[in-house]
């Protein structure tokens, strides 16, 4: 099975979810006993990928045609886009797309191009997808009913994290990083890109409401990814000045791979208040370093922790508030880590990959 992988729009810059899904995916897929060889359509060549896996660089500016020729070149049996909205019209062979899940249509003011340039976009190259993979049975129902492809052409299958999740372990490492970032003895952690849909504003009326009614300050750690004019970060900086919780919340911004473990290990628990996600992999991230969860009902998120985690209404400062006290009884986060331990097993990228694989061979079939 020759399988070309659409990475066309992938870049260096960052690293996050999709990024961490296309390397462990692919890594994965090449393990695999089958049959099966990729080629990897690229603009530059991305150090995360691995070298033993045919890459084919194309010089700036990509013509349509040119992606055309090298598929019909290499005689390739399928054709894979992984990445979000990296769909293109009239490919040869059958074409199998990831999508991780339809946030526009829930909130389409939080997406550019709003719910009816993104509905047409999906409405153009719908009829072309032979297959669509997805993260979890939620983003299936929903992509389904609100972008109307046929649920069964939609196939769900959980992701993973990096294996240094489970790694990290050595305590004069979790040291060093507690001191190289200067974190606090205990704190709560929200590792997330600063966009609306990720509700930090309602995390931070929750400290107010902790400080200032039950007279509890929990320090709070934020990392995550943002470009310079970000319009959300400003909004939060102001927040935090305004009542005066500058000292408690510290933002890292974004966090190497290599050091973003020991941020887990090192906090009391996740918060995770998101209105909406098609998985989260930092729920997976805080179970596979045993650091307890205390997150919001909505989206995929229930679907990915289990009972492996404390919930709350993410609208309500109040109830993320209780939650939060919650967390810190010693008894809740034994049960919590205990919990969290079990779920984690229930994610890899082996199994990821297999199902991934299935997908490609029933196309094929």
């Amino acid at each position: 099975m020759r399988v070309g992988v659409n990475l066309l729009g992938l870049s260096q810059d960052k690293f996050g979810g999709a990024e961490q899904y296309i390397k462990n995916l692919i890594l994965n897929l090449a393990n695999q006993d089958e049959d099966i060889e990729l080629f990897l359509f690229l603009k530059e060549n991305i150090d995360i990928l691995p070298n033993q896996i045919k890459k084919f660089v194309f010089k700036q500016p990509v013509r349509q045609f040119q992606i055309y020729s090298a598929i019909q070149m290499l005689q390739l049996d399928l054709w894979f886009c992984p990445l979000h909205k990296s769909y293109l019209s009239a490919i040869p062979v059958p074409t199998v797309v990831t999508i991780h899940d339809c946030l526009h249509t829930f909130y389409p003011e939080f997406v550019p191009g709003g719910l009816e340039g993104n509905n047409e976009y999906y409405k153009k190259f719908a009829q072309s997808f032979d297959a669509v993979i997805t993260v979890s049975e939620f983003s299936k129902k929903s992509i389904s009913e609100r972008l109307h492809i046929p649920k069964e052409k939609i196939h769900a299958i959980h992701l993973d994290v990096a294996e240094r999740f489970n790694n990290a372990t050595n305590l004069r490492t979790k040291e060093l990083i507690k001191a190289k970032y200067k974190l606090p003895d205990a704190y709560a952690l929200y590792p997330a890109s600063y966009n609306q849909h990720k509700n930090h504003l309602n995390l931070l009326k929750a400290l107010v409401t902790l400080r200032d009614r039950y007279k509890k300050t929990i320090p709070l750690v934020l990392t995550g990814y943002f470009y310079k004019g970000n319009q959300l970060l400003p909004t939060i900086i102001n927040f935090l000045n305004e009542h005066h919780l500058t000292e408690q919340v510290k933002i890292l911004g974004y966090i190497p791979e290599q050091d973003l473990p020991y941020i887990y290990r090192n906090a009391d628990f996740l918060i995770f208040p998101s209105l909406f996600e098609g998985f989260g992999l930092p729920l997976v991230e805080a179970m596979k370093t045993q650091t307890p969860i205390v997150c919001s009902n909505r989206g995929s998120i229930p679907e990915v922790v289990d009972d492996a985690a404390l919930l709350f209404n993410p609208e309500s400062a109040e109830d993320i508030a209780m939650k939060m006290m919650n967390a810190l009884n010693p008894m809740t986060r034994i049960e919590l880590i205990q919990k969290g331990n079990e779920r984690a097993n229930a994610f890899s990228w082996e199994k990821c990959a297999k199902e991934t694989l299935s997908v490609f061979r029933g196309v094929l079939s």
